[in-house]
Protein backbone atom coordinates (compact mmCIF):
# COMPACT_ATOMS: atom_id res chain seq x y z
CA UNK A 1 0.00 0.00 0.00
CA UNK A 2 1.40 3.41 -0.89
CA UNK A 3 1.63 6.29 1.57
CA UNK A 4 -1.47 7.98 0.15
CA UNK A 5 -3.46 4.80 0.73
CA UNK A 6 -2.28 4.46 4.33
CA UNK A 7 -3.24 8.07 4.98
CA UNK A 8 -6.79 7.45 3.77
CA UNK A 9 -7.01 4.26 5.82
CA UNK A 10 -6.00 6.19 8.91
CA UNK A 11 -8.67 8.78 8.25
CA UNK A 12 -11.43 6.18 7.86
CA UNK A 13 -10.44 4.29 10.99
CA UNK A 14 -10.03 7.52 12.86
CA UNK A 15 -13.52 8.63 11.94
CA UNK A 16 -14.88 5.37 13.32
CA UNK A 17 -13.04 5.13 16.60
CA UNK A 18 -12.79 8.79 17.59
CA UNK A 19 -16.52 8.80 18.25
CA UNK A 20 -16.33 6.30 21.13
CA UNK A 21 -19.10 7.20 23.57
CA UNK A 22 -17.49 5.81 26.73
CA UNK A 23 -13.74 6.54 26.73
CA UNK A 24 -11.58 5.24 29.57
CA UNK A 25 -7.90 5.03 30.33
CA UNK A 26 -6.30 1.66 31.04
CA UNK A 27 -3.13 1.10 33.00
CA UNK A 28 -0.99 1.07 29.88
CA UNK A 29 -2.41 4.28 28.40
CA UNK A 30 -0.48 7.52 28.38
CA UNK A 31 -3.02 10.09 29.59
CA UNK A 32 -3.44 13.44 27.85
CA UNK A 33 -0.71 15.81 28.98
CA UNK A 34 -0.51 19.37 30.16
CA UNK A 35 2.62 21.02 28.80
CA UNK A 36 4.22 24.36 29.74
CA UNK A 37 3.05 27.04 27.32
CA UNK A 38 4.98 30.10 28.41
CA UNK A 39 5.49 32.58 31.24
CA UNK A 40 7.04 29.86 33.41
CA UNK A 41 8.39 31.40 36.59
CA UNK A 42 5.47 33.84 36.70
CA UNK A 43 2.22 33.47 38.64
CA UNK A 44 -0.70 33.73 36.19
CA UNK A 45 -4.07 34.62 37.76
CA UNK A 46 -6.39 34.93 34.73
CA UNK A 47 -6.73 33.95 31.08
CA UNK A 48 -8.79 35.09 28.11
CA UNK A 49 -8.99 33.90 24.52
CA UNK A 50 -10.19 35.30 21.22
CA UNK A 51 -9.67 33.94 17.70
CA UNK A 52 -5.91 33.27 17.39
CA UNK A 53 -5.16 35.17 20.61
CA UNK A 54 -4.38 34.15 24.20
CA UNK A 55 -3.85 36.69 27.00
CA UNK A 56 -2.68 36.04 30.55
CA UNK A 57 -3.15 38.27 33.55
CA UNK A 58 -0.27 37.89 35.99
CA UNK A 59 0.37 38.61 39.64
CA UNK A 60 1.94 42.07 39.88
CA UNK A 61 3.31 41.89 36.31
CA UNK A 62 0.39 43.04 34.17
CA UNK A 63 -0.93 41.42 30.99
CA UNK A 64 0.98 39.30 28.48
CA UNK A 65 -0.47 38.02 25.20
CA UNK A 66 0.53 35.81 22.31
CA UNK A 67 -0.90 35.17 18.87
CA UNK A 68 -1.78 31.55 18.14
CA UNK A 69 -0.54 29.10 17.25
CA UNK A 70 3.12 30.07 17.10
CA UNK A 71 3.51 33.67 18.30
CA UNK A 72 5.81 34.78 21.09
CA UNK A 73 4.55 36.15 24.41
CA UNK A 74 4.70 39.94 24.63
CA UNK A 75 3.97 42.41 27.41
CA UNK A 76 0.70 44.31 26.85
CA UNK A 77 0.68 46.75 29.77
CA UNK A 78 -0.62 47.29 33.32
CA UNK A 79 2.85 46.94 34.81
CA UNK A 80 2.91 46.26 38.53
CA UNK A 81 -0.75 45.22 38.68
CA UNK A 82 -2.30 41.85 39.47
CA UNK A 83 -4.88 41.08 36.79
CA UNK A 84 -7.74 39.00 38.20
CA UNK A 85 -9.95 38.99 35.12
CA UNK A 86 -9.64 39.75 31.39
CA UNK A 87 -12.38 40.09 28.81
CA UNK A 88 -11.58 40.33 25.08
CA UNK A 89 -14.34 41.01 22.57
CA UNK A 90 -13.94 38.03 20.20
CA UNK A 91 -15.38 40.03 17.30
CA UNK A 92 -13.09 43.03 17.99
CA UNK A 93 -9.93 41.80 19.75
CA UNK A 94 -8.73 45.40 20.08
CA UNK A 95 -11.48 45.92 22.69
CA UNK A 96 -10.17 44.64 26.03
CA UNK A 97 -11.09 45.12 29.70
CA UNK A 98 -9.12 44.06 32.76
CA UNK A 99 -9.97 43.95 36.47
CA UNK A 100 -6.87 44.52 38.58
CA UNK A 101 -5.49 44.77 42.08
CA UNK A 102 -2.44 46.75 43.15
CA UNK A 103 -1.09 48.17 46.37
CA UNK A 104 -3.72 50.68 47.54
CA UNK A 105 -5.86 50.06 44.44
CA UNK A 106 -8.08 47.02 44.92
CA UNK A 107 -10.71 46.07 42.36
CA UNK A 108 -9.91 48.59 39.64
CA UNK A 109 -11.17 48.35 36.03
CA UNK A 110 -9.08 49.30 33.00
CA UNK A 111 -9.92 49.30 29.32
CA UNK A 112 -8.05 49.47 26.03
CA UNK A 113 -10.09 50.37 22.95
CA UNK A 114 -9.50 50.65 19.22
CA UNK A 115 -6.00 49.24 19.29
CA UNK A 116 -4.69 51.83 21.74
CA UNK A 117 -1.26 51.06 23.17
CA UNK A 118 -2.10 52.17 26.71
CA UNK A 119 -4.81 51.31 29.22
CA UNK A 120 -7.16 53.85 30.76
CA UNK A 121 -9.18 53.52 33.98
CA UNK A 122 -12.93 52.95 33.86
CA UNK A 123 -15.67 52.50 36.48
CA UNK A 124 -14.06 54.89 38.96
CA UNK A 125 -15.28 54.35 42.52
CA UNK A 126 -16.56 50.82 41.89
CA UNK A 127 -15.03 47.64 43.27
CA UNK A 128 -14.58 45.34 40.26
CA UNK A 129 -13.43 41.74 40.34
CA UNK A 130 -14.99 40.39 37.09
CA UNK A 131 -15.83 41.93 33.72
CA UNK A 132 -17.73 40.55 30.73
CA UNK A 133 -19.20 42.16 27.63
CA UNK A 134 -21.65 41.42 24.84
CA UNK A 135 -19.53 40.74 21.74
CA UNK A 136 -19.82 43.30 18.96
CA UNK A 137 -21.75 45.82 21.07
CA UNK A 138 -20.99 48.63 23.53
CA UNK A 139 -22.56 46.75 26.46
CA UNK A 140 -20.25 45.67 29.29
CA UNK A 141 -21.00 44.32 32.78
CA UNK A 142 -18.80 44.33 35.87
CA UNK A 143 -19.24 42.52 39.18
CA UNK A 144 -17.62 42.56 42.59
CA UNK A 145 -19.17 45.19 44.83
CA UNK A 146 -22.49 44.65 43.05
CA UNK A 147 -23.30 44.28 39.35
CA UNK A 148 -23.06 47.32 37.08
CA UNK A 149 -23.79 47.81 33.37
CA UNK A 150 -22.36 50.17 30.78
CA UNK A 151 -23.81 50.71 27.30
CA UNK A 152 -20.99 52.94 26.06
CA UNK A 153 -17.92 50.69 26.54
CA UNK A 154 -17.28 51.90 30.05
CA UNK A 155 -17.76 55.66 29.83
CA UNK A 156 -20.70 55.51 32.25
CA UNK A 157 -22.17 52.85 34.53
CA UNK A 158 -25.59 51.98 35.95
CA UNK A 159 -26.03 49.79 39.00
CA UNK A 160 -28.08 46.65 38.29
CA UNK A 161 -27.61 44.62 41.49
CA UNK A 162 -26.81 46.35 44.77
CA UNK A 163 -25.32 43.66 47.00
CA UNK A 164 -21.65 42.85 46.63
CA UNK A 165 -19.61 39.69 47.02
CA UNK A 166 -19.48 38.53 43.39
CA UNK A 167 -16.50 36.41 42.30
CA UNK A 168 -17.94 35.25 38.98
CA UNK A 169 -19.74 36.75 35.99
CA UNK A 170 -21.04 35.28 32.74
CA UNK A 171 -23.14 36.44 29.80
CA UNK A 172 -24.83 33.51 28.06
CA UNK A 173 -23.48 33.16 24.51
CA UNK A 174 -26.97 32.24 23.32
CA UNK A 175 -28.75 35.22 24.92
CA UNK A 176 -27.10 38.58 25.68
CA UNK A 177 -29.92 39.35 28.11
CA UNK A 178 -29.06 36.35 30.34
CA UNK A 179 -26.53 37.55 32.93
CA UNK A 180 -25.15 35.15 35.53
CA UNK A 181 -23.19 36.20 38.62
CA UNK A 182 -22.24 34.62 41.91
CA UNK A 183 -19.90 34.55 44.84
CA UNK A 184 -20.42 34.52 48.59
CA UNK A 185 -21.99 36.72 51.24
CA UNK A 186 -20.31 38.32 54.25
CA UNK A 187 -20.92 35.10 56.20
CA UNK A 188 -19.32 33.07 53.35
CA UNK A 189 -22.60 31.62 52.08
CA UNK A 190 -22.29 30.77 48.40
CA UNK A 191 -24.91 32.00 45.95
CA UNK A 192 -25.69 32.27 42.23
CA UNK A 193 -27.97 34.91 40.69
CA UNK A 194 -29.44 35.23 37.20
CA UNK A 195 -31.04 38.07 35.27
CA UNK A 196 -32.85 37.24 32.05
CA UNK A 197 -33.54 40.84 31.04
CA UNK A 198 -30.10 42.43 30.92
CA UNK A 199 -29.89 43.16 34.64
CA UNK A 200 -33.37 44.65 35.02
CA UNK A 201 -34.47 42.07 37.57
CA UNK A 202 -32.64 39.23 39.31
CA UNK A 203 -33.43 35.95 41.01
CA UNK A 204 -31.31 33.82 43.30
CA UNK A 205 -31.17 30.46 41.55
CA UNK A 206 -28.90 28.73 44.11
CA UNK A 207 -27.51 29.32 47.57
CA UNK A 208 -25.69 27.16 50.09
CA UNK A 209 -28.39 27.70 52.75
CA UNK A 210 -26.17 29.42 55.31
CA UNK A 211 -23.42 26.82 54.92
CA UNK A 212 -20.06 28.57 54.46
CA UNK A 213 -17.16 27.93 52.10
CA UNK A 214 -19.33 27.13 49.08
CA UNK A 215 -18.47 30.20 47.02
CA UNK A 216 -19.66 30.32 43.42
CA UNK A 217 -16.22 30.78 41.91
CA UNK A 218 -17.08 30.44 38.21
CA UNK A 219 -20.03 30.10 35.83
CA UNK A 220 -19.95 28.82 32.26
CA UNK A 221 -23.08 28.94 30.11
CA UNK A 222 -23.18 26.56 27.17
CA UNK A 223 -22.23 28.01 23.80
CA UNK A 224 -25.24 26.65 21.88
CA UNK A 225 -27.84 25.28 24.35
CA UNK A 226 -29.65 28.21 26.01
CA UNK A 227 -30.71 26.57 29.28
CA UNK A 228 -27.51 24.62 30.02
CA UNK A 229 -24.90 26.01 32.40
CA UNK A 230 -22.23 24.79 34.81
CA UNK A 231 -21.34 26.50 38.07
CA UNK A 232 -18.09 25.91 39.93
CA UNK A 233 -17.89 26.05 43.73
CA UNK A 234 -15.54 25.27 46.58
CA UNK A 235 -15.62 21.50 46.37
CA UNK A 236 -18.15 20.69 43.63
CA UNK A 237 -19.62 21.46 40.20
CA UNK A 238 -23.36 21.97 39.66
CA UNK A 239 -25.20 21.56 36.35
CA UNK A 240 -28.51 23.06 35.26
CA UNK A 241 -30.47 22.33 32.09
CA UNK A 242 -33.34 24.71 32.88
CA UNK A 243 -31.61 28.07 33.47
CA UNK A 244 -31.18 27.52 37.18
CA UNK A 245 -34.62 26.23 38.11
CA UNK A 246 -32.93 23.02 39.27
CA UNK A 247 -29.30 21.99 39.77
CA UNK A 248 -27.58 18.61 40.01
CA UNK A 249 -24.17 18.03 41.55
CA UNK A 250 -22.06 16.34 38.88
CA UNK A 251 -18.56 16.37 40.41
CA UNK A 252 -17.07 16.63 43.87
CA UNK A 253 -13.38 17.31 44.64
CA UNK A 254 -11.46 19.37 47.16
CA UNK A 255 -10.74 22.33 44.89
CA UNK A 256 -12.21 25.71 44.00
CA UNK A 257 -13.61 24.96 40.53
CA UNK A 258 -13.14 27.05 37.39
CA UNK A 259 -14.91 26.03 34.17
CA UNK A 260 -15.10 26.44 30.42
CA UNK A 261 -16.68 24.75 27.43
CA UNK A 262 -14.52 23.52 24.56
CA UNK A 263 -14.23 26.05 21.75
CA UNK A 264 -15.16 23.60 18.97
CA UNK A 265 -16.88 20.59 20.56
CA UNK A 266 -20.17 21.45 22.31
CA UNK A 267 -20.12 18.16 24.23
CA UNK A 268 -16.81 18.84 25.98
CA UNK A 269 -16.19 20.92 29.10
CA UNK A 270 -13.19 21.44 31.38
CA UNK A 271 -13.18 22.03 35.13
CA UNK A 272 -10.44 22.34 37.68
CA UNK A 273 -8.64 24.38 40.26
CA UNK A 274 -6.91 24.17 43.63
CA UNK A 275 -7.95 24.39 47.26
CA UNK A 276 -6.53 27.17 49.37
CA UNK A 277 -2.88 26.22 49.77
CA UNK A 278 -3.31 22.81 48.10
CA UNK A 279 -2.55 21.05 44.86
CA UNK A 280 -4.54 21.01 41.63
CA UNK A 281 -7.15 18.68 40.21
CA UNK A 282 -8.45 19.07 36.65
CA UNK A 283 -11.21 17.15 34.84
CA UNK A 284 -12.81 16.85 31.41
CA UNK A 285 -16.42 16.00 30.55
CA UNK A 286 -17.33 14.67 27.12
CA UNK A 287 -21.09 14.43 27.66
CA UNK A 288 -22.06 18.07 28.28
CA UNK A 289 -21.02 18.08 31.90
CA UNK A 290 -22.78 14.93 33.15
CA UNK A 291 -19.72 12.77 33.90
CA UNK A 292 -16.08 13.73 34.42
CA UNK A 293 -12.64 12.14 34.01
CA UNK A 294 -9.46 13.33 35.69
CA UNK A 295 -6.81 14.85 33.42
CA UNK A 296 -4.73 16.38 36.20
CA UNK A 297 -1.40 14.92 35.11
CA UNK A 298 1.46 17.39 35.28
CA UNK A 299 -0.70 20.01 37.01
CA UNK A 300 -0.91 18.04 40.26
CA UNK A 301 1.94 19.98 41.99
CA UNK A 302 0.71 23.33 40.72
CA UNK A 303 -1.79 25.88 42.01
CA UNK A 304 -4.43 26.47 39.32
CA UNK A 305 -6.17 29.86 39.30
CA UNK A 306 -8.20 29.59 36.09
CA UNK A 307 -9.19 27.15 33.31
CA UNK A 308 -9.85 28.55 29.84
CA UNK A 309 -10.65 26.69 26.60
CA UNK A 310 -9.20 27.86 23.32
CA UNK A 311 -11.68 30.03 21.45
CA UNK A 312 -12.04 27.67 18.48
CA UNK A 313 -9.35 24.95 18.57
CA UNK A 314 -10.66 21.45 19.11
CA UNK A 315 -9.59 19.82 22.37
CA UNK A 316 -7.33 22.66 23.54
CA UNK A 317 -7.49 24.21 26.99
CA UNK A 318 -5.18 26.38 29.10
CA UNK A 319 -4.51 26.59 32.82
CA UNK A 320 -3.32 29.68 34.70
CA UNK A 321 -0.91 28.46 37.39
CA UNK A 322 1.71 29.55 39.90
CA UNK A 323 4.30 28.63 37.26
CA UNK A 324 3.00 30.20 34.08
CA UNK A 325 0.51 28.93 31.50
CA UNK A 326 0.00 25.24 30.72
CA UNK A 327 -1.70 23.88 27.61
CA UNK A 328 -3.79 20.71 27.24
CA UNK A 329 -4.59 18.82 24.05
CA UNK A 330 -6.56 15.58 24.13
CA UNK A 331 -9.34 14.08 26.15
CA UNK A 332 -10.74 11.57 23.71
CA UNK A 333 -10.79 7.78 23.82
CA UNK A 334 -7.34 6.12 23.83
CA UNK A 335 -6.27 4.73 20.47
CA UNK A 336 -3.51 2.29 19.68
CA UNK A 337 -1.28 3.30 16.79
CA UNK A 338 0.02 0.07 15.24
CA UNK A 339 2.88 0.18 12.71
CA UNK A 340 4.23 -3.33 13.31
CA UNK A 341 3.84 -4.15 9.60
CA UNK A 342 5.42 -0.86 8.55
CA UNK A 343 4.60 2.80 8.46
CA UNK A 344 2.90 2.47 5.06
CA UNK A 345 0.40 0.04 6.57
CA UNK A 346 -0.41 1.76 9.85
CA UNK A 347 -3.54 0.82 11.74
CA UNK A 348 -5.59 2.38 14.53
CA UNK A 349 -7.24 0.26 17.19
CA UNK A 350 -9.72 1.33 19.85
CA UNK A 351 -8.25 1.30 23.37
CA UNK A 352 -4.77 0.91 24.82
CA UNK A 353 -1.97 -0.85 23.00
CA UNK A 354 -1.28 -4.40 24.21
CA UNK A 355 2.03 -5.08 25.99
CA UNK A 356 4.57 -6.20 23.42
CA UNK A 357 8.22 -5.74 22.52
CA UNK A 358 8.49 -5.66 18.73
CA UNK A 359 11.45 -3.97 17.03
CA UNK A 360 11.22 -0.20 17.61
CA UNK A 361 10.21 2.16 14.84
CA UNK A 362 11.02 5.75 15.74
CA UNK A 363 8.77 8.43 14.34
CA UNK A 364 6.33 11.29 14.78
CA UNK A 365 2.54 11.40 14.69
CA UNK A 366 0.32 14.43 14.16
CA UNK A 367 -3.42 15.08 14.31
CA UNK A 368 -5.01 17.25 11.64
CA UNK A 369 -8.41 18.84 11.15
CA UNK A 370 -9.51 17.24 7.89
CA UNK A 371 -11.94 20.07 7.19
CA UNK A 372 -9.06 22.55 7.24
CA UNK A 373 -6.92 20.72 4.68
CA UNK A 374 -6.53 22.64 1.41
CA UNK A 375 -4.78 22.05 -1.89
CA UNK A 376 -2.76 24.50 -3.98
CA UNK A 377 -1.18 23.85 -7.38
CA UNK A 378 2.07 22.85 -5.67
CA UNK A 379 1.14 21.19 -2.35
CA UNK A 380 -1.49 19.94 0.07
CA UNK A 381 -1.67 22.37 3.00
CA UNK A 382 -2.45 20.47 6.20
CA UNK A 383 -3.05 23.70 8.12
CA UNK A 384 -2.39 23.87 11.85
CA UNK A 385 -1.56 20.45 13.28
CA UNK A 386 -1.00 18.99 16.73
CA UNK A 387 2.03 16.87 17.59
CA UNK A 388 0.88 13.65 19.30
CA UNK A 389 4.18 11.72 19.27
CA UNK A 390 7.54 13.43 19.03
CA UNK A 391 10.36 11.10 17.94
CA UNK A 392 9.68 7.97 19.95
CA UNK A 393 8.72 4.38 19.32
CA UNK A 394 5.53 4.28 17.24
CA UNK A 395 5.44 0.51 16.76
CA UNK A 396 2.67 0.18 19.35
CA UNK A 397 1.91 3.61 20.82
CA UNK A 398 -1.18 4.65 22.77
CA UNK A 399 -2.33 8.15 21.79
CA UNK A 400 -5.07 10.41 23.12
CA UNK A 401 -6.44 12.78 20.48
CA UNK A 402 -9.61 14.68 21.39
CA UNK A 403 -13.13 13.76 20.45
CA UNK A 404 -13.96 15.62 17.23
CA UNK A 405 -16.77 18.11 17.17
CA UNK A 406 -20.03 16.90 15.57
CA UNK A 407 -19.74 16.94 11.80
CA UNK A 408 -15.94 17.22 11.86
CA UNK A 409 -13.24 14.59 11.42
CA UNK A 410 -9.75 14.32 12.83
CA UNK A 411 -7.03 12.71 10.74
CA UNK A 412 -3.72 11.14 11.72
CA UNK A 413 -0.44 11.24 9.83
CA UNK A 414 2.75 9.42 10.78
CA UNK A 415 6.33 9.81 9.56
CA UNK A 416 9.67 8.22 10.35
CA UNK A 417 12.05 10.13 12.61
CA UNK A 418 14.21 12.68 10.77
CA UNK A 419 11.78 12.78 7.82
CA UNK A 420 11.14 16.23 6.42
CA UNK A 421 7.52 15.77 5.42
CA UNK A 422 4.42 13.60 5.47
CA UNK A 423 4.64 12.04 2.05
CA UNK A 424 2.40 12.76 -0.89
CA UNK A 425 -1.35 12.82 -1.25
CA UNK A 426 -3.27 10.76 -3.78
CA UNK A 427 -2.74 13.62 -6.24
CA UNK A 428 1.02 13.27 -5.90
CA UNK A 429 1.44 16.63 -4.19
CA UNK A 430 3.56 16.84 -1.02
CA UNK A 431 1.74 17.33 2.28
CA UNK A 432 2.98 20.45 4.07
CA UNK A 433 2.27 21.54 7.64
CA UNK A 434 1.38 25.21 7.99
CA UNK A 435 2.15 25.36 11.72
CA UNK A 436 2.41 23.27 14.87
CA UNK A 437 4.59 20.45 13.53
CA UNK A 438 6.56 18.13 15.82
CA UNK A 439 9.91 19.69 16.78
Amino acid sequence: MNRAGSFMRALVLGALVFHSASPSYGQTATPPRWKPFGLQGTTVRSLATAPDLLCAGTQAQGIHCKTLPGGAWSFRGLAGKTVNWIWIDPTRPNVMFAATDAMGELGQLYRRLNGATSWEPSAAGLYVYAVHGVPGTNTVYVAGGGVWRSDDLGNSWTQKYPQGGQWSLEIAPTNPQAIWAGGETAIFMGYTILSENGGGTWKTVWDSRLIGDNQTSDISAHRTLPALALTGHEGFILRTTDSGTTFQEVLSAQVRFFLDWDGANPATAYGGGSPNGGTAQVFVSRDRGISWTSITGELAPRTVFRIEADHDRLGVAYAATDNGVYRFYGGGAPLCLDTRTGIDDLRLWRGDCPPAAPPAILGDAIAIDVDAVGETPSQVDLGEVECLIDTRDITLATIDPPEPAPGRTLGLLVRLAASTGYGSSSTGLPRVVASGDCP
